[in-house]
Formats: C-alpha cells, sequence, structure tokens
C-alpha cells in the first residue's frame, strides 16, 4: 500500500482494464495539471494491466498502488452461488471496485472514487469536504426510471429523502468506519441481483444501504461529475462522459475536448497504446475544426435553401436527413434503390446544381431517358446527360430562384417514371 506524504491521508481510486490504461494516463495527467497542490496517492483496481504500463503510470504520478481485480476476484467476494453471468453481460468488474475504498480507510481519512471516462479540468479541492459518503444526485426523474425495483425495496429507503447517486464520483470517509463494510455492499448488490433485473447495482447498493442505515451523506455539486450531455460540461470542475461516447472514441468529444487528446499525448509520449477500436458519430460531425466549419456552413446553407423549397417540393422528393456536405440528396419514392436528385452547391450562391442520378437498370433508365431527354430549364438550357460509376446523370445548374420550378417539372417526369415501370414490373 502506498503511504500519502505530507500528512495527507487521500487517494484517488480508479478501475481500469487493460486495454483502457490511456483512459486512466488521461485522467491522472488531468488531475495532476489541475491539483498541483494535491499529496495524496492514486489506488487503482485493474484487470490484467501489464508491469509496463504500471511503470508508465507511476512515471505520470509516483505514488500509485496497484491491486487486480477481475471476474475472478468478484466472484470471491459474493457468496457462493451469486449469478453474476447477467450483470458481467452489461458492465465490467471494476463497476464494484469501488466498494474496496471502505478496507482502504484504514490507510486515508478518505477515499474518492473516479470513473475513468471522465475529463478534469479544474481543482477538485472543493470536493474533499466529506466525512462519510459523497456522490452527485441523479434528476428526481432516475426514481421513476426505476420504479419496480424502488416499489420492491421501499422498505430499504428511509425516509425517503435520499436522492440516487451517480457513481462516477463516490467519496468515502472515516465517519462510515464500524457503520458500513464492503461484505454490506457485496451483500446488497447481491440481494438486488438475485430480487430485481436491474442494473446499476453498484449504485443501487451504495443507496439502499445508505438510505436503510441512515448514512451521512455529503451532495456533490454538479461541477464535479457534470455530465458532458449537460449544458454547462466546458466550465465544470469534471466532465463525465456517460454513456457510449467517450473522449478517445467520438467525434464531437474528440472536437469539443482537445484538452483530454492533450493529456493522453503523455501516455503516448512514454510508449503507452492508445485506443484503436472503432469511432462514433464520424459520419455526423467532423473531428477536426477546418471540416466542422465547412459542414456548418453546409447545413445553414441548406437549411436555407429547404426552408425556401420544401412547401413547393413534388411529394416523391423526400429529403435525406443528411445536410454537412457540397450537395443534398433527396430519395424518390418508388425508385429509393435505383435514382435520387441532389441539389449541389455552386461557387455562385445564387446558382444551384440540380442532377438526377439512376443506376443502369434496364425498366427505369429508358423511361428516365424518354421523359427527362430534351427538357429544357432556365432560360432553354437542357438537363445534361453524363455517364457515372454507376449508371447515368442528367443535370445542370439553374437559378436559385427558378429551383423550385425545376424540382416541380423533374417530380412530374418522375411520378410518370414510377407510373411506367410499375406497369413493366
Amino acid at each position: 500500500m502506498a503511504t500519502a506524504s505530507n500528512g495527507e491521508r487521500r487517494a484517488i481510486v480508479c478501475g481500469v482494464s487493460a486495454d483502457h490504461a490511456f483512459a486512466l494516463a488521461a485522467l491522472i495527467v488531468g488531475f495532476a495539471r489541475n491539483n498541483p497542490e494535491f499529496n495524496g496517492d492514486f489506488v487503482v483496481f485493474h484487470s490484467g494491466l501489464s508491469v509496463e504500463d504500471q511503470v508508465r503510470l507511476r512515471a505520470l504520478w509516483p505514488r500509485v498502488a496497484f491491486h487486480p481485480f477481475d471476474a475472478q476476484t468478484l466472484s470471491a467476494r459474493f457468496a457462493a452461488g451469486t449469478d453474476l453471468i447477467e450483470v458481467l453481460a452489461f458492465y465490467s468488474p471494476l463497476i464494484f471496485a469501488k466498494f474496496e475504498m471502505l478496507d482502504l480507510l484504514d490507510h486515508y481519512d478518505q477515499c474518492l472514487w473516479l470513473d475513468v471516462d471522465m475529463l478534469i479540468q479544474r481543482s477538485l479541492a472543493q470536493m474533499w469536504g466529506f466525512d462519510g459518503l459523497a456522490w452527485r444526485p441523479l434528476p428526481d426523474g432516475a426514481f421513476a426510471r426505476r420504479a419496480k425495483v424502488m416499489s420492491a425495496f421501499a422498505a430499504l429507503r428511509g425516509d425517503g429523502s435520499m436522492p440516487l447517486p451517480n457513481g462516477g464520483a463516490v467519496g468515502m470517509g472515516q465517519a462510515l468506519r464500524g457503520r458500513l463494510a464492503k461484505d454490506d455492499l457485496y451483500a446488497m448488490a447481491a440481494q438486488l441481483m438475485t430480487e430485481t433485473d436491474a442494473h446499476s447495482v453498484d449504485e443501487l447498493a451504495l443507496f439502499f444501504t445508505a438510505a436503510s442505515r441512515g448514512l451521512p451523506l455529503h451532495l456533490l455539486d454538479l461541477r464535479f461529475n457534470h455530465p458532458v450531455v449537460a449544458p454547462g460540461a466546458r466550465e465544470a470542475a469534471i466532465v463525465h462522459a456517460i454513456g457510449p461516447d467517450k473522449f478517445w472514441n467520438s467525434a464531437p468529444l474528440q472536437l469539443g475536448y482537445p484538452a483530454w487528446a492533450d493529456a493522453a499525448q503523455s501516455w503516448l509520449d512514454l510508449g503507452g497504446s492508445g485506443y484503436d477500436g472503432p469511432q462514433r458519430l464520424v459520419d455526423v460531425q467532423a473531428a477536426t475544426p477546418d471540416a466542422a466549419l465547412k459542414a456548418a456552413r453546409n447545413r445553414s446553407f441548406w437549411q436555407g435553401v429547404y426552408d425556401a423549397l420544401h412547401a413547393d417540393l413534388p411529394p416523391q422528393l423526400c429529403v435525406d436527413l443528411r445536410s454537412d456536405g457540397a450537395a443534398l440528396r433527396f430519395y424518390i419514392r418508388g425508385l429509393t434503390d435505383s435514382a435520387h436528385l441532389r441539389l449541389t452547391r455552386q461557387p455562385n450562391e445564387r446558382r444551384i446544381g440540380v442532377e438526377v442520378s439512376f443506376a443502369d437498370d434496364a425498366i427505369v433508365a429508358p423511361a428516365l431517358f424518354a421523359r427527362l431527354d430534351g427538357v429544357a430549364f432556365a432560360r432553354g438550357k437542357p438537363l445534361e446527360l453524363t455517364r457515372t460509376k454507376t449508371g447515368w446523370a442528367y443535370g445542370t445548374v439553374v437559378p436559385l430562384s427558378e429551383c423550385s420550378a425545376v424540382l416541380r417539372r423533374i417530380g412530374a417526369a418522375l411520378d410518370g417514371v414510377h407510373a411506367t415501370s410499375r406497369v413493366k414490373s
């Protein structure tokens, strides 16, 4: 066990799997940068961290104690016969490692659990104002979402005033000694798993045990465990990436919080491995400032175009929700597999490209040829036929002010094609 220096008996406690060492490293770097006065330790419960990665983590914070904690460890904490299959299908065993803080109180006056999907942006000095339990309360609506388990365990809710916790940041202090043991929390978790189908059993075990025993609770301010999707996250001391979108796998978070990548770079500089899994929302939000600006400008432009056109759009055309590119696509009802229409931005924003693209289909293509060939728009300019990789395209560039009329004429032609293709097929 590491020993805190300068008389400060405090520990930041985390749990991490071997493939997320980079996330713990970023948390440590962010904490160190914003809490230079902290003289306590990090205590890390882990499943499979290599000796090399442990050495790298100590290079970021010298006083780190490592404790193995995996499915086998967890099984030993529960009574024989406890079925862990369902809960472990949803969560890592490490969600229960926060219960181990009660044993750590033999060595520390205070322990603060932090999930590793957090970004520390400011000092946490004001978080330590607890001597018993501490957590950030969930909104009252969280009770409604857990109505079934709340009803089943109503007798354990005490006077009903205790709020549900978010387990991402949980404090434990000396006032709990002699009043709560880790075995109490594991026993409550086992009861929840046996008698209900509830998830988040770590949080619920904390809640029901604390409420039924009237344990002292200090409520953490939102800024010390701020959901990344809630307003004001940029000003928070801790931003918590609750849900599937993390700072390392989500394009909007990568763009919005470059400080996380900067912190993680310290780990990479030490030779540690970064995240190499799938990325989320890249097709929705560009992850670099230049691409994001282009996408935003395109969305703004297409919103204006659509606002001007939608009242006159032919009923066959259904707009694609994606509008961050240089073209706006419309699906064609009845022909969605073989043709689509798109508008394209032009250097002169008073003009717009209109193009019907279609596959080299034996039924639809001849019908489109027959109905669109020679049709003239915008002062007699005809649609021009071009070969594409997948078929053909009829297109032209027209004044934006005439786009509605052009779309109506194309819509009438497409309606005839649709009718023809239904008859022939």
